[in-house]
């Protein structure tokens, strides 16, 4: 029977939209007890691992591995020895992007990179999280580095509280940075109400496995948890984009 935290994920997942693709050659069997344990969720990957009989099951960047029979469930990371590759981290970097692709930018509160735009970030934030507003202070910085920073709305306390009035009156002012500026200082903000994609916003970073703010993003895929300086951010967007 499959972990107490693996059906709570699955059942999470169940009202978030996700993309349908899966090999033709998965198991009768195993699409069978995936219907079962997640019914109305769409499953974004199911493929063979280098394991035989083992597959790979995705919800956006949610990782499970199950038996071509169905009857047993891993939650845990694969490594390629050989080549020291950790596998479940790849495919969570893909089902991120994946994600990122159906989020359209109109959709962000974005400070745009001065000059020519080299890179982006997409970061989940919530404006009452300290580190958040660490992180904010470094954005022109990573702006006049040629990185765009592209908000999302993610906050902890979810819908209905006070931090999340304040997202929704951000996305409702009509300057959106502005507001955020203002937020992220601990100054009020007139309260407007709208319509707003912060609900949209919550349900992407949980399916891309967010659990604290701020959650960045990067263009490959990769995210990095919690608050990082400027300048650690660019070296890392330049590792994985090759010293670009």
């Amino acid at each position: 029977m499959p972990s107490y935290r693996i059906v709570l994920v699955m059942i999470v997942l169940l009202a978030l939209p996700g993309l349908s693709h899966a090999d033709a050659d998965v198991p009768r069997e195993l699409r069978e007890r995936i219907e079962t344990l997640a019914p109305n969720a769409q499953v974004s990957n199911v493929s063979e691992t280098p394991i035989e009989n083992l597959y790979e099951v995705r919800f956006g960047a949610q990782i499970f591995y199950m038996s071509g029979d169905g009857r047993y469930v891993l939650e845990g990371e694969m490594v390629e020895l050989d080549t020291r590759q950790n596998l479940t981290a790849s495919a969570r970097s893909q089902g991120r992007q994946e994600i990122l692709k159906d989020l359209s930018e109109d959709s962000m509160v974005v400070f745009p990179a001065e000059g020519e735009a080299r890179h982006a970030i997409t970061v989940f934030t919530d404006v009452d999280c300290p580190y958040c507003r660490r992180l904010h202070d470094e954005v022109a910085d990573l702006n006049e580095q040629g990185v765009t920073v592209r908000y999302l709305m993610f906050p902890r306390a979810g819908e209905g509280s006070e931090t999340y009035e304040k997202m929704v009156s951000i996305w409702c002012a009509d300057d959106r940075a502005q507001a955020m500026d203002q937020a992220k200082s601990g100054d009020s903000i007139n309260r407007d109400a709208c319509e707003t994609p912060v609900r949209e916003h919550l349900r992407a970073g949980q399916m891309m496995g967010v659990n604290g703010t701020p959650a960045i993003v990067l263009e490959s895929g990769d995210m990095i948890p919690g608050y990082r300086p400027a300048g650690e951010i660019v070296q890392m967007i330049q590792h994985v984009s090759g010293g670009r």
